[in-house]
Protein backbone atom coordinates (compact mmCIF):
# COMPACT_ATOMS: atom_id res chain seq x y z
CA UNK A 1 0.00 0.00 0.00
CA UNK A 2 1.29 3.14 -0.79
CA UNK A 3 1.60 6.28 1.76
CA UNK A 4 0.74 9.49 1.10
CA UNK A 5 1.84 12.10 3.58
CA UNK A 6 -1.18 14.26 4.03
CA UNK A 7 -0.21 18.41 3.93
CA UNK A 8 3.75 16.80 3.76
CA UNK A 9 2.86 15.20 7.18
CA UNK A 10 2.94 16.28 10.59
CA UNK A 11 5.37 14.04 12.32
CA UNK A 12 7.98 16.90 12.91
CA UNK A 13 7.49 19.97 11.00
CA UNK A 14 4.79 21.85 10.13
CA UNK A 15 2.60 21.20 7.31
CA UNK A 16 3.13 22.36 4.04
CA UNK A 17 6.57 23.21 4.62
CA UNK A 18 9.65 21.49 2.12
CA UNK A 19 11.36 20.47 5.79
CA UNK A 20 7.84 18.40 6.55
CA UNK A 21 8.16 16.85 2.53
CA UNK A 22 11.46 15.84 3.09
CA UNK A 23 11.48 14.15 6.28
CA UNK A 24 7.89 12.14 5.68
CA UNK A 25 10.18 10.67 2.55
CA UNK A 26 12.90 9.58 4.34
CA UNK A 27 10.78 8.37 7.02
CA UNK A 28 8.69 6.19 4.79
CA UNK A 29 6.33 8.15 2.54
CA UNK A 30 6.43 7.51 -1.02
CA UNK A 31 4.54 10.78 -2.13
CA UNK A 32 3.79 14.13 -0.06
CA UNK A 33 1.14 16.01 -0.60
CA UNK A 34 1.01 19.68 -0.95
CA UNK A 35 -1.99 21.93 -2.15
CA UNK A 36 -2.15 24.65 -4.73
CA UNK A 37 -3.73 28.40 -4.66
CA UNK A 38 -2.74 31.26 -6.56
CA UNK A 39 -2.08 34.99 -4.72
CA UNK A 40 -3.26 38.10 -6.10
CA UNK A 41 -1.23 38.67 -8.80
CA UNK A 42 -1.55 35.15 -9.99
CA UNK A 43 1.67 33.12 -8.43
CA UNK A 44 1.20 29.80 -7.72
CA UNK A 45 1.90 29.20 -3.83
CA UNK A 46 1.52 26.03 -1.29
CA UNK A 47 -2.01 26.80 0.52
CA UNK A 48 -4.53 24.51 1.84
CA UNK A 49 -6.80 26.82 3.35
CA UNK A 50 -8.63 30.10 1.07
CA UNK A 51 -7.18 32.24 4.08
CA UNK A 52 -4.09 32.58 5.96
CA UNK A 53 -5.48 32.39 9.53
CA UNK A 54 -5.42 28.65 10.54
CA UNK A 55 -1.44 28.47 9.95
CA UNK A 56 -0.29 31.68 10.08
CA UNK A 57 -2.97 34.45 11.87
CA UNK A 58 -3.55 36.65 8.94
CA UNK A 59 -7.74 36.31 7.94
CA UNK A 60 -6.13 37.87 4.68
CA UNK A 61 -7.79 35.29 1.84
CA UNK A 62 -5.04 34.01 -0.41
CA UNK A 63 -6.09 35.43 -2.75
CA UNK A 64 -6.00 38.95 -1.68
CA UNK A 65 -2.65 38.42 -0.98
CA UNK A 66 0.64 39.07 -3.11
CA UNK A 67 2.98 36.80 -3.85
CA UNK A 68 5.81 39.03 -1.57
CA UNK A 69 3.03 39.11 1.22
CA UNK A 70 2.39 35.52 1.12
CA UNK A 71 5.82 34.54 1.80
CA UNK A 72 6.49 37.53 4.01
CA UNK A 73 4.05 35.04 6.54
CA UNK A 74 5.24 33.15 9.82
CA UNK A 75 3.69 30.08 11.07
CA UNK A 76 1.99 30.64 14.20
CA UNK A 77 3.31 27.24 15.19
CA UNK A 78 6.73 28.09 14.64
CA UNK A 79 7.71 31.79 13.55
CA UNK A 80 10.86 30.80 12.51
CA UNK A 81 9.47 29.40 8.95
CA UNK A 82 7.25 31.00 6.44
CA UNK A 83 5.25 29.40 3.38
CA UNK A 84 6.45 28.43 -0.14
CA UNK A 85 5.91 29.47 -3.77
CA UNK A 86 5.04 26.44 -5.99
CA UNK A 87 8.19 27.39 -7.92
CA UNK A 88 10.26 27.28 -4.37
CA UNK A 89 8.80 23.93 -3.81
CA UNK A 90 9.98 22.23 -7.30
CA UNK A 91 13.65 23.91 -7.21
CA UNK A 92 13.94 22.16 -3.89
CA UNK A 93 13.84 18.88 -5.88
CA UNK A 94 11.40 16.80 -3.03
CA UNK A 95 9.06 14.96 -4.55
CA UNK A 96 7.27 12.75 -5.96
CA UNK A 97 4.81 15.38 -5.01
CA UNK A 98 0.85 14.92 -5.44
CA UNK A 99 -0.52 18.14 -5.57
CA UNK A 100 -3.78 19.75 -5.16
CA UNK A 101 -5.08 22.04 -7.50
CA UNK A 102 -7.29 23.82 -5.81
CA UNK A 103 -8.08 26.46 -8.69
CA UNK A 104 -7.91 24.75 -11.82
CA UNK A 105 -9.67 25.57 -15.17
CA UNK A 106 -7.61 28.39 -16.76
CA UNK A 107 -5.05 28.42 -13.98
CA UNK A 108 -4.05 25.22 -14.56
CA UNK A 109 -1.66 25.91 -17.30
CA UNK A 110 0.40 28.08 -15.05
CA UNK A 111 0.82 25.08 -12.64
CA UNK A 112 2.01 22.70 -16.06
CA UNK A 113 4.38 25.37 -17.06
CA UNK A 114 6.47 25.27 -14.16
CA UNK A 115 6.10 21.05 -13.81
CA UNK A 116 7.69 21.14 -17.29
CA UNK A 117 10.62 24.44 -16.59
CA UNK A 118 11.59 21.54 -13.54
CA UNK A 119 11.23 18.65 -15.36
CA UNK A 120 8.56 17.31 -12.76
CA UNK A 121 6.73 15.12 -15.10
CA UNK A 122 7.11 11.85 -13.72
CA UNK A 123 7.83 13.05 -9.98
CA UNK A 124 4.10 14.33 -10.01
CA UNK A 125 0.83 13.07 -9.40
CA UNK A 126 -1.72 16.06 -10.34
CA UNK A 127 -5.20 16.50 -8.41
CA UNK A 128 -7.84 17.85 -9.93
CA UNK A 129 -11.22 18.24 -9.04
CA UNK A 130 -12.85 18.42 -12.38
CA UNK A 131 -12.87 16.00 -15.50
CA UNK A 132 -11.80 18.56 -17.96
CA UNK A 133 -8.84 19.27 -15.56
CA UNK A 134 -7.85 15.45 -15.79
CA UNK A 135 -8.51 15.83 -19.35
CA UNK A 136 -5.80 18.72 -20.10
CA UNK A 137 -3.44 17.46 -17.94
CA UNK A 138 -3.32 14.13 -19.82
CA UNK A 139 -3.33 16.46 -23.27
CA UNK A 140 -0.34 18.71 -21.94
CA UNK A 141 1.85 15.40 -21.25
CA UNK A 142 1.26 12.04 -20.84
CA UNK A 143 3.43 10.68 -18.45
CA UNK A 144 2.05 13.24 -15.89
CA UNK A 145 -0.30 10.83 -14.02
CA UNK A 146 -3.70 12.10 -12.62
CA UNK A 147 -5.72 11.85 -9.10
CA UNK A 148 -8.89 12.72 -9.26
CA UNK A 149 -10.12 14.59 -6.34
CA UNK A 150 -13.71 14.01 -6.68
CA UNK A 151 -16.45 16.36 -4.70
CA UNK A 152 -19.03 13.61 -4.89
CA UNK A 153 -18.35 9.55 -4.91
CA UNK A 154 -20.91 8.99 -7.55
CA UNK A 155 -18.46 11.21 -10.05
CA UNK A 156 -16.01 7.89 -10.53
CA UNK A 157 -17.08 6.42 -14.13
CA UNK A 158 -16.70 10.18 -15.41
CA UNK A 159 -13.07 10.92 -13.99
CA UNK A 160 -12.28 6.97 -15.29
CA UNK A 161 -13.46 8.41 -18.55
CA UNK A 162 -11.52 11.47 -17.92
CA UNK A 163 -8.39 9.98 -18.19
CA UNK A 164 -7.77 9.85 -14.02
CA UNK A 165 -4.86 7.14 -13.03
CA UNK A 166 -6.06 7.17 -8.96
CA UNK A 167 -9.42 7.35 -7.68
CA UNK A 168 -9.50 9.42 -4.30
CA UNK A 169 -11.97 8.06 -2.49
CA UNK A 170 -13.50 9.61 1.51
CA UNK A 171 -12.92 7.26 4.22
CA UNK A 172 -16.63 7.08 4.94
CA UNK A 173 -17.49 6.04 0.87
CA UNK A 174 -15.19 3.21 0.77
CA UNK A 175 -16.85 0.12 -0.05
CA UNK A 176 -15.66 -3.18 -1.69
CA UNK A 177 -17.75 -2.67 -4.65
CA UNK A 178 -16.93 0.97 -5.49
CA UNK A 179 -12.90 -0.16 -5.11
CA UNK A 180 -13.51 -2.83 -7.04
CA UNK A 181 -15.38 -1.44 -9.97
CA UNK A 182 -12.16 0.95 -9.89
CA UNK A 183 -9.54 -1.22 -10.13
CA UNK A 184 -11.29 -3.15 -12.99
CA UNK A 185 -11.19 -0.27 -14.53
CA UNK A 186 -7.97 -0.04 -14.73
CA UNK A 187 -7.76 2.97 -11.95
CA UNK A 188 -6.08 2.83 -8.74
CA UNK A 189 -7.68 3.39 -5.24
CA UNK A 190 -6.32 6.29 -3.06
CA UNK A 191 -8.05 6.68 0.51
CA UNK A 192 -8.06 10.08 2.47
CA UNK A 193 -7.93 8.67 6.37
CA UNK A 194 -10.24 10.50 8.30
CA UNK A 195 -13.63 12.79 7.95
CA UNK A 196 -13.57 16.39 7.18
CA UNK A 197 -17.17 16.51 8.54
CA UNK A 198 -15.70 15.34 11.43
CA UNK A 199 -12.49 17.41 11.45
CA UNK A 200 -10.43 14.11 11.33
CA UNK A 201 -8.99 14.53 8.47
CA UNK A 202 -5.50 12.35 7.84
CA UNK A 203 -6.10 10.50 10.89
CA UNK A 204 -7.85 7.14 11.17
CA UNK A 205 -7.62 3.61 13.61
CA UNK A 206 -4.65 1.59 12.76
CA UNK A 207 -7.72 -1.39 12.53
CA UNK A 208 -9.14 0.44 9.30
CA UNK A 209 -5.96 0.98 7.16
CA UNK A 210 -5.46 -2.21 7.95
CA UNK A 211 -8.72 -3.53 6.35
CA UNK A 212 -8.38 -1.85 3.42
CA UNK A 213 -5.14 -3.04 2.72
CA UNK A 214 -6.48 -6.34 3.54
CA UNK A 215 -8.90 -5.13 0.67
CA UNK A 216 -6.32 -4.79 -1.77
CA UNK A 217 -6.34 -0.72 -1.69
CA UNK A 218 -3.53 0.87 -3.20
CA UNK A 219 -2.83 3.64 -1.11
CA UNK A 220 -3.93 6.18 1.66
CA UNK A 221 -3.25 9.75 2.39
CA UNK A 222 -2.52 10.16 6.62
CA UNK A 223 -0.96 12.62 8.75
CA UNK A 224 1.33 10.63 10.58
CA UNK A 225 3.80 8.43 8.57
CA UNK A 226 6.18 6.93 10.57
CA UNK A 227 3.59 5.13 12.84
CA UNK A 228 1.79 4.56 9.97
CA UNK A 229 4.83 2.73 7.82
CA UNK A 230 5.31 0.74 11.38
CA UNK A 231 2.16 -0.81 11.02
CA UNK A 232 2.16 -1.55 7.70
Amino acid sequence: MVLIAHRGGTDKYPELTIDAARHSLEHGADYVEMDIRFTKDGVPVISHDDDALKLFGNSALIADLTAEQFVALNYVSDPSRRPHTLEEVLASGVGPILFHIKEGGEQLARILAFIRIHRYEEKVVMGVMSGLDAKDVKMFDERIRVLAFMPSKDQALEFIDSGADIIRLWEEWVNEELVRFVQQSGKQVWIMAGSSAKGTTGYTSPEQILSWKQMGVNGVLVDKIEETKVLL
